[in-house]
């Protein structure tokens, strides 16, 4: 059977990664890690200022060798070691979108990145769809983003607050911050002309783990129906520390779809919060785990959960219609980089063609004390 992705890649660059640069399935084009590798050297450009330039001008060059422009990307993810470094966003952003009413969403990820790398970027294109922007009245972010855009029947946001739109402030208390937060997401779907049941997969960015019970609370006011709720991840961001901001939302949705939830017996969720969602023919998992699908133990040790967190991606693509040659991007969140040594090696067992395998990105963020790897995938399922 014919592969459904086409991989990019850069010369200069490939080879670089186990995973190719980009790959395009359907009309998505999903990247892996943007460097700012210089693609003459294949080394990492000097400086972070310098890093920044080459990392977006990457960006460009693979989304014009996969036959798009810069006018189909729907969102770009920027990841930082810290804050300090974002003051090196805005310049390259503007020379590649430099028109007002005319940007992808975008978010800001602040984490440990590889030994050198300064950034390093993410980004999806969606061929032949064109960029609405959505705001909504009252709020607007610093930086020259929108709050979101629509794209086809896409909808991905930028990060989304718990401000009060009449005031552009952010709300004092947690539970009313919260619960804002969640009604701004609804407010700005529905700018798209959704409701929050195309909603497919939601990020939620917590600065106190203590505000982790009042989030579940606003999330099962907003998503009541066991098996029919958006997959999601919620992640304790340090970097929110020392802020009034509690929590951060960013979102996609499929407009025209009904959602519908996805399970691996015996490995779960303790939130509410199905293994994956399935919008239209997208799916969207929720971490998928290093656990033993018979025992529903945590595997013993990097190797084991390594094993079963790929077993159980396998199973939650194959439960929901779909077949391994069907995920066309995989984030994988692991405690250090030491890790992908071995993610690497299951990696090409699982996916051997170097021509027929997903984008990944790798996060060192977000995993729970005991799970060493997890796994967040998009699929494009064959048949809706």
């Amino acid at each position: 059977m014919a592969s459904k992705r086409q991989v990019i890649n850069l010369p200069g660059l490939s080879g670089k990664h186990s995973s190719p640069m980009a790959v395009k399935i359907g009309s998505m084009l999903l990247s892996s890690t943007i460097t700012g590798t210089e693609t003459g050297r294949g080394e990492l450009a000097e400086g972070a200022e310098r890093q920044f330039d080459v990392a977006f001008q990457n960006m460009m060059a693979l989304v014009e060798r996969a036959g798009m422009t810069t006018d189909n990307i729907a969102i770009v993810t920027v990841f930082v070691p810290d804050g300090s470094y974002r003051k090196f966003i805005n310049k390259p952003w503007l020379e590649a979108f430099p028109d007002d009413h005319n940007r992808p969403a975008r978010k800001t990820t602040a984490y440990a990145l590889p030994e050198g790398q300064f950034v390093q970027l993410q980004m999806l294109a969606v061929a032949g769809g064109r960029r609405e922007l959505l705001e909504i009245p009252g709020l607007a972010h610093r930086d020259p983003l929108p709050i979101g855009v629509k794209i086809g029947d896409m909808v991905y946001s930028s990060v989304i607050g718990g401000q009060d739109p009449e005031t552009g402030k952010q709300i004092e208390g947690a539970e009313r911050q919260i619960e804002q937060a969640f009604e701004n997401m609804r407010t700005l779907v529905e700018q798209a002309g959704g409701t929050v049941a195309n909603i497919a997969h939601v990020w939620v960015f917590l600065r106190e783990r203590s505000d982790q019970p009042t989030m579940v609370k606003t999330w099962l006011k907003m998503f009541p129906q066991d098996g029919d709720r958006p997959a999601r991840k919620t992640i304790m961001y340090d970097e929110l520390k020392g802020r009034e901001t509690l929590i951060q939302l960013q979102f996609t949705a499929v407009l025209n779809g009904r959602r519908e939830n996805f399970e691996i017996p015996v490995v779960g969720h303790h939130d509410p919060i199905p293994m994956g969602a399935k919008v239209g023919n997208l799916l969207f998992s929720s971490g998928i785990g290093g656990y033993d699908s018979k025992s529903g133990k945590r595997g013993q040790g990097l190797e084991r959960q390594v094993d079963f967190a790929f077993e159980n991606m396998r199973a939650l693509v194959e439960r929901a219609g779909g077949q391994l040659g069907d995920i066309g991007h995989v984030t994988t969140l692991i405690r250090d980089y030491g890790a992908m040594a071995v993610i690497a090696k299951k990696w090409r067992e699982v996916f051997p063609q170097e021509n027929d395998q997903p984008a990944c990105h790798a996060m060192a963020l977000g995993l729970s004390a005991g799970n060493l790897v997890q796994l967040h995938i998009l699929s494009l399922l064959t048949s809706p």
